[in-house]
């Protein structure tokens, strides 16, 4: 289908006529040579997510607009939306970019683009949720300073950002190339609050999956949290004070919840950081974006490698146990207890804990630098309760801990009893169970070998 560009002067009345619309799949064509021949960049890549609208005055096209989504990257907008990285990579789709405005009328009214403008973005949120699923929240765009001063965007009510690095994104080899050429970056909010349903993690999206923002689930209450901040406070910290922008124990506290849930190496504390809420890691003890008081950004992977490779883990070990001993009631462990070591990265750190077999919840750690030492560590962990401690109590193992000085300890001289799996290449230890277990079966053994 082929529409008409309106290149005469526009009269002053058209300003009351125009009509905007989307353009039709027909008039592609049509627009993209107007484009290719009006505007110095010519027609953007089709193969993006896209919205085209065109202005029309007595059938005939006044103005072309077409939306794309957004640069991957910009400090200026991100600053000014109070975003951390990882926030960033999951609401980029929330905003749009006005990647082509051209008016076709060389002699027109003035104010007629800025009214143009008004038009389109009163109809883009709706418009573009309905062509691609999501409601976005802020508008942006650029503005070459060598050709235009952007003053339609500053009418309509767009912020100005101030300028680009001047690099664009290209394919490889390179990935972003620097083309000399900064631009003016301008943005605007397209609900009042789109700023802050931006930066909110914790706050749902229009069209955004409610299980992909699940908050994460800290095993203990807030208040426990808090304590067992202030608790690891007592740990040196390794860093300069340059480096302190984290407070070490918020993240002592969270890498060790991060544990008692299961997560065994960096990526697994690094994302139930980043799972957690803003109230929950305030609750840890880590501080709000200075930009946006509700927003409490996590430490970034790389942050953890340097905090839990640089800090002792025997003095963690130790401020822990103090913690962990102080929110036991009258002091006694539970009844059912349970051994179990992780090695944190590849070969970070070490760390054996003594938990609640009924719940998880750990009762007593400790640690060491490098992996391998299990079986020290355990053995420095029992060594390190009170004498009466195990008096009573049952703890049970995997194979690697069916050591027997270890288990004449506790049962011996700590008064407790034991369970550990075996295993076939433990063939020493197996054969003579087995020849014990042949001459008096214990309650839960469910046959007598042969």
């Amino acid at each position: 289908m082929n529409i008409e560009a309106w290149t005469e002067p526009l009269p002053e009345e058209s300003m009351r006529a125009l009509e905007l619309r989307e353009w039709r799949e027909s008039e592609n064509e049509a627009f993209t040579g107007l484009l290719n021949e009006h505007h110095y960049l010519g027609c953007p890549d089709a193969r993006k997510m896209h919205l085209r609208q065109v202005v029309l005055y007595e059938g005939r096209a006044v103005g072309l607009l077409v939306w794309t989504t957004c640069s991957r990257k910009l400090a200026g907008r991100e600053a000014f939306i109070g975003w951390d990285p990882r926030t960033r990579e999951k609401r980029l789709g929330w905003i749009v970019q006005n990647s082509r405005f051209l008016l076709l009328p060389e002699q027109r009214p003035a104010n007629l683009a800025s009214r143009i403008l008004g038009m389109a973005v009163k109809v883009l949120p709706q418009a573009w949720e309905a062509r691609h699923g999501k409601r976005p929240l802020l508008a942006e765009t650029f503005v070459d300073p060598e050709g235009y001063k952007g003053t339609c965007y500053h009418a309509s009510g767009w912020t100005r950002l101030g300028s680009t690095k001047g690099y664009a994104r290209v394919r490889a080899p390179q990935y972003y190339q620097d083309n000399e050429h900064p631009k003016h970056l301008w943005v605007k909010t397209l609900t009042k609050d789109a700023l802050e349903r931006l930066r909110d993690p914790s706050r749902l999206l229009p069209g955004e999956d409610p299980k992909a923002r699940a908050p994460g689930v800290m095993p203990v209450t807030g208040k426990q949290a808090e304590s067992l901040s202030k608790a690891l406070r007592t740990v040196k910290d390794p860093r300069s004070r340059r480096g302190r922008q984290y407070p070490l124990g918020a993240m002592l506290a969270t890498a060790v919840l991060a544990q008692s849930c299961g997560e065994s190496n960096l990526t697994g504390i690094f994302r139930f950081c980043q799972d957690l809420t803003s109230p929950q890691r305030a609750s840890l003890g880590f501080r709000s974006n200075p930009q946006a008081r509700k927003v409490v950004p996590p430490p970034g992977e790389g942050c953890w490698r340097k905090v839990l490779g640089a800090v002792d883990p025997e003095e963690l070990a130790k401020a822990l146990n103090r913690w962990m001993q102080s929110q036991q009631e009258k002091g006694e462990l539970p009844d059912l207890l349970s051994i179990d070591g992780k090695v944190i990265a590849t070969n970070l750190a070490t760390i054996v804990s003594l938990v609640d077999a009924t719940d998880g919840s750990p009762v007593a750690q400790a640690a060491a630098s490098g992996n391998g030492q299990e079986q020290k560590l355990t053995e420095k962990l029992i060594d390190a309760l009170p004498e009466e401690a195990l008096e009573g109590k049952t703890l049970s193992g995997d194979a690697l801990y069916s050591n027997k000085n270890l288990v004449r300890e506790i049962v011996q001289e700590r008064g407790g009893e034991v369970l550990v799996q075996l295993k076939a290449n433990q063939k020493t230890t197996l054969e003579e169970s087995t020849r014990r277990l042949s001459q008096s079966a214990p309650p839960f053994c469910t046959h007598r070998p042969n």
